[in-house]
Formats: C-alpha cells, structure tokens, sequence
C-alpha cells in the first residue's frame, strides 16, 4: 500500500468499493419474505448484482461519452440509496432466520476454499497476459483519462493513414476494467495490487448462489450442488498439483490460476447468479427475481466476449426447453422467464452500442461464422498452421508438410477435459450421467439447464473450429477449458439435480 499526495490508500478504495457494490445488489433482490435465503446466499447474490448492475450502467454511460468520474459518482449514491431499501424492508436481519444446514466439516470447507481465494486473488500480482493488457491496462485508460472513446482503445492514424495497434482485443468488453477503475478512483490512486479488491470474490460467490438456486428441491440438494461446486479446482487452479502450480516463483505467471484479473471466473459466477435467480424466480413464482437474473447474465456478456456468446445460448435454451410457451407450467412462471429474456437483451444493448465504436482486432469471430469456413474445418481441412509460432521463425517445415487436421483437434481437447479429475474432479462424469437420465428431461428447470451446458460446450467448439488462431497454441494457454468455466454453475446445479434423485426420500 502506498500513499499519494495523501489521498486515502487505495485498499480502502476497494474495500469502499465491495461495500458500495453489495449494498446496491443488496436493493435490487426479492424481499427475503419473497424468497427466503440464508446471510451467507444473500451476500453471494448481493454481490453478484451489485457488479452486474454498475457495468451495464458504467458501459451505458461510457457509450453515451458520460466521464468516468461522474459515472462513479452516480453509482455511490445509487448504491447507498439501494443498500438503504434492503434495510428499510429488513433484509439484513430476516436472513439470520434461513439456514443451511451445514455441518461443521462442510462449513469449514467452504470457509477455507472461500477466504482462501479471495486471500490467493489480493495476493498474486498482475502480471499475466490477458489481466495485464486485456483488463488492467485498459481499467487505467478509464481511470486516468476518464472514458473509453480515445485512441488508445479506437486506434491512431498516422502520417500515411495507418491504423496504429494501440491495445491488443480493443473491442474486448468493460467489464473488469470498470470495477478495477472504480477501486481507484475510490481510493484517489491506482495501485496495481488493491485494484483487484473488487475481483477476488468471484470464486466464493458460486457456491452460495448455486446453494440459493437448489433451495426449491431441497436443502441436502443445495447442500451438495453448493460442495459440487466449491470443490472444481479449475475455479482456482487449473492442472490442480502439476509443476507450475506448486513453484511459487511461477505464481501468476502463466495460465494456470483462474483467480484474479481474468475475465472467465466472472463470467461464470454471473452465469451461475443468473440459473439461480430464474430456477427461483419459476418456482415462486417471482417476476423481480426474473429481472435480476437477466441483469445477471447480461452483466457477464460485459466481462468478455464468450459470455455475450453464452447470454445467446442462455436465451435460446429456454425457448428449446419450452420455458417459454409450455402450457405445463403457470402463467406467473411463463411471466418471471420473460421478464428475464427481456432483461437480458436490453441489458446487453448498452455494450453493442459501445462495441460498434471499438475496432476489431482478431477478435471479430462473427466474421468466421461462415459456411464455407465452417465446411471446411469439419471436411478436414489442415489446422491454420501459419499462425504457428515456430512456422514463423521457420522452425518447423514438418508442421507445412503435414499439418493436423482441425476436426480431430477440437474433440479431442474437448474430451481430454471432460474426464480431468486435476481440473474438474468429477463435475463431468456427474453431468453426463444427468443429462442421460429420465428425470432431467421431465423437469422443466432441469431441462433448460441441460440445453444450457449442452449448447454451450457446442459453441464453443464451433467457435475453436473456426478460430483465427493456431489451435495447439490455444490448448497451450489453458483453452478450451477456460471456456468450459463458464458453465461450472449450471453443470453443478444440474450435477447435484440428479444426485438428488438418489439422496432424497422417495414421495410416495
């Protein structure tokens, strides 16, 4: 921690800023007398809507020209005024009346693998690739110069008309730079390290929100989606126990850590948020519950670019499973799922209208959704190897005699994934043993969340079909697996779904 010019540290910033946040989503949920839920559920669902909600609007103001500054300020009031109406209806004292139920070894657990993260998060620097240059250079941007629209985000133009590459994914979304910036202008300076106070929740929110969203079937089923969920590696380390993770002198150096300035574990935290709020938002049936949860989703399509992706696939899984329009469900549920599509789509509208003022760099795969590249990546046309880093120093002529062939590639990443105990322990196997099991297609919020984490494994091996880039070299920086975090809150939910099945007394 350092002072400058005496304003206040910068770790009180973002202290200021957990605390602003969770007050502002504390307003914005059900009344605990709607939907009961335990301190430690509404904490995790707080904070979650607190985020969303301040980088759509912080997104909507940056694409209207608003400077970042005023923008913050705004978001102190709005969320003192929210955090104010939770405590004006006696939210923060009705939630010590729900509990959960757990034992003490469980409660342990999730206590360590909680602070634990949060304490790992603060503690690692941010010097990897994508939080360095893809978030927290671009968080400055906003901080320092107080708004998105400038040159280093919309390129340069030199002498000769040239197209200056300022910033690598220019087009990437404001999600994480927005909350780090907060953090700063909070605490009057920037300091790389406490900036990222407002990140290291991430990974303790997903156990709470998928415990709040299993309520509905029982509390032992909550209780096991929550441990299901907590106890994936992935969330924190991936290739759990391998080389890298055990060599402090690697810390944060490579791939290997999810936590901190990524854009993978926020996304999947506001995925898993926005499956609990509309699971409970059709069972009560409650219609702020359902606008919450597409302000939740929506608030993942800001983090980065896939969760704009997934948000598509989230839409289209209820329509599919008949959430929609299926006449074995009441009109109030019918009702709490569309107010959550329509949440969802004008939620993102916001940072469309900032995107179409970014330039593409790499990172347009709209443009590689064609037929004819998608044919011939599936006919067998050979891996891109020109985009091989040793193909361009001219290292490896064997890669242009015979290069790989893309379509056995990607099923093979794929399925390498699905059983990798070090990743994912055995989150797969439980979820592929729910999706071919009677009962998940007769639920109905069991069916959506299936055609959730179906269409989102399918997406995004299209989109590797058809990346741009080198695929090995893909592999090698930890994707398709980054990918697959996203969908680490539905799978459990769906996983300890079924599981209940077998754990819950059968109702005669």
């Amino acid at each position: 921690m350092r002072f400058n010019g005496g304003y206040p540290l910068t770790f009180i910033g973002g202290v200021l800023a957990v605390t602003l946040l969770l007050l502002g989503g504390a307003g914005m949920l059900p009344s605990i007398r709607v939907i009961p839920r335990s301190l430690w559920e509404n904490a995790g669902l707080a904070w979650l809507a607190g985020c969303a909600a301040f980088v759509i609007g912080g997104t909507l103001g940056l694409a209207l020209g608003i400077p970042f500054s005023i923008l913050s300020g705004l978001a102190v009031v709005v969320c003192l005024l929210s955090g104010w109406k939770a405590w004006e209806r006696g939210d923060f004292t009705e939630c010590g009346k729900s509990t959960t139920n757990f034992n003490r070894a469980s409660t342990l657990f999730l206590g360590i693998l909680g602070i634990g993260s949060i304490t790992l998060t603060l503690s690692l620097p941010i010097n990897a690739f994508d939080p360095l240059l893809h978030f927290a250079y671009k968080g400055k941007i906003l901080f320092y110069e107080g708004g998105a629209l400038n040159q280093a985000l919309t390129g340069m133009e030199g002498e000769a008309g040239l197209f200056g590459r300022i910033v690598t994914h220019p087009n990437y979304p404001l999600g994480v730079p927005l909350l780090e910036a907060f953090a700063a202008w909070l605490g009057g300076n920037w300091d790389d390290r406490w900036v990222q106070f407002p990140l290291a929740f991430w990974a303790a929110a997903i156990p709470p929100v998928v415990f709040f969203g299993l309520r509905s079937i029982s509390i032992n089923t909550a209780k096991i989606g929550a441990l299901v969920s907590a106890a994936i590696p992935i969330i924190y380390v991936r290739d759990f126990l391998s080389e890298d993770n055990v060599n402090p002198a690697m810390a944060s150096l490579g791939n290997t850590s999810s936590l901190g300035g990524w854009g993978d574990l926020p996304v999947a935290a506001l995925l898993a948020g926005g499956c609990a709020l509309l699971w409970q938002a059709r069972e009560k049936p409650c219609q702020r519950a359902g606008l919450v949860a597409g302000v939740l989703v929506a608030g993942g399509a800001c983090m980065k670019n896939e969760g704009l992706a997934i948000a598509g696939v989230f839409a289209l899984a209820l329509l599919f499973a008949g959430a929609l329009f299926s006449k074995g469900q009441t009109e109030k549920s019918r009702r709490a799922t569309w107010i959550a599509l329509a949440a969802l789509i004008t939620a993102i509208i916001p940072w469309l209208l900032l995107r179409s003022n970014l330039p593409s760099i790499d990172e347009n795969y709209l443009a590689h959704f064609h037929p004819s590249r998608i044919s011939h990546f599936l006919l067998g046309g050979p891996e891109l190897v020109e985009k091989a880093p040793k193909v361009m120093v001219g290292q490896a002529p064997e890669l242009l005699a015979n290069p790989p062939q893309r379509r056995m590639l990607v099923p093979m990443y794929f399925g390498e994934e699905l059983f990798d105990w070090r990743s994912w322990g055995l989150l797969w196997p439980l979820v592929i043993a729910a999706l071919l099991a009677p009962s998940t297609r007769k639920d109905p919020n069991q069916r959506w969340l299936a055609l959730l984490v179906i269409g989102g494994l399918l997406l995004y091996a299209l989109i590797l079909l058809i990346t741009p880039w080198y695929l090995p070299l893909l592999r090698d920086k930890g994707i398709p697996e980054r990918l697959m975090l996203h969908l680490v809150g539905p799978a459990s939910m769906l996983a300890a779904a079924w599981c209940s099945t077998y754990t819950e007394p059968t109702k005669n």
